[in-house]
């Protein structure tokens, strides 16, 4: 079984490091990365000039505090976008293509031949987003002549959690339907409007932080290093960065997303018949 998947995941990681998704993802990444470079070197010393008189309290906040904030902003969204050229249409693509009937009928269990091509996507995915990474320790190495490693490190951990999260989410989407585009606009709906709708409805309303919702927990990659949940309308936020108790449920979000998404996925691919 093992071989198996190490077969299907070289397969598919090379399918996609060839494909025109992957340099579509990575002209998108290397555009941010000089985007938010240029305003790193640009504005260093001078952030706190840019920020809103409401947010005056913002500037007791450090330089490099506000630019790695921005920077782990920018970061968080990516994934999103990697996940619908990589993971979207992941099984919608067989169905629709007709080479499901080919794929699925080999003599390897359909659980290993997701499996692996899950962790395809995941990679494929890992490795588009290292370019902005890179940018982003260059950038601020040579402007600040260092970088606070701790929670560098822990909003790379979060980020990779989350890839893994939407990835598997994405990878829901594309074995309910047997067109790509479906696959592709529910991703998007389900994240940037159905999640964000009912994670502000439920603040205003109720006054309730909606912390299970997958776009709520992925501000964590920011948040740990300024307190600020920019999926929220709200004026009360902590100049500190977020406590243990916040990275810890954020990630016990990702991994739930990651497990259940997943397991319905090989329920739903098992039973799916393929002409």
């Amino acid at each position: 079984m093992s071989s198996n998947f190490f077969k299907v995941y070289f397969h598919y990681l090379k399918n996609y490091y060839r494909s025109r998704s992957f340099y579509i993802i990575l002209i998108i990444t290397i555009l941010a990365s000089i985007i938010i470079s240029y305003l790193t070197f640009r504005y260093s010393g001078k952030i706190n000039n840019l920020i809103p008189s409401k947010l005056s309290s913002l500037s007791k906040v450090s330089d490099e505090s506000l630019i790695l904030y921005l920077w782990a902003y920018i970061m968080s969204s990516l994934p999103v976008f990697s996940s619908v050229f990589f993971s979207s249409p992941a099984i919608s693509s067989e169905m629709e293509n007709r080479t499901a009937f080919y794929i699925f009928t080999q003599p390897v269990d359909r659980t290993v031949l997701i499996l692996g091509k899950y962790f395809a996507a995941v990679t494929a995915t890992i490795i588009s987003i290292l370019v902005y990474i890179i940018a982003e320790l260059i950038s601020i190495e040579t402007v600040y002549g260092f970088i606070e490693v701790n929670p560098f490190i822990l909003s790379l951990l979060m980020l990779v959690l989350f890839i893994f999260a939407i990835s598997a989410l994405s990878f829901l989407f594309s074995s309910l339907f047997d067109k790509n585009m479906y696959a592709y606009i529910s991703t998007f709906v389900t994240y940037f409007i159905i999640f964000y709708s009912a994670n502000i409805a439920l603040y205003l309303l109720y006054s309730y932080n909606a912390f299970f919702l997958l776009n709520n927990a992925s501000t964590i990659i920011e948040r740990v290093y300024i307190n600020i949940n920019p999926t929220l309308f709200v004026s009360n936020f902590s100049l500190n960065p977020a406590g243990i108790h916040d990275v810890i449920l954020s990630g016990t979000v990702f991994i739930f997303y990651t497990i259940v998404s997943l397991l319905l996925t090989f329920l739903i691919v098992e039973k799916k018949e393929v002409k």
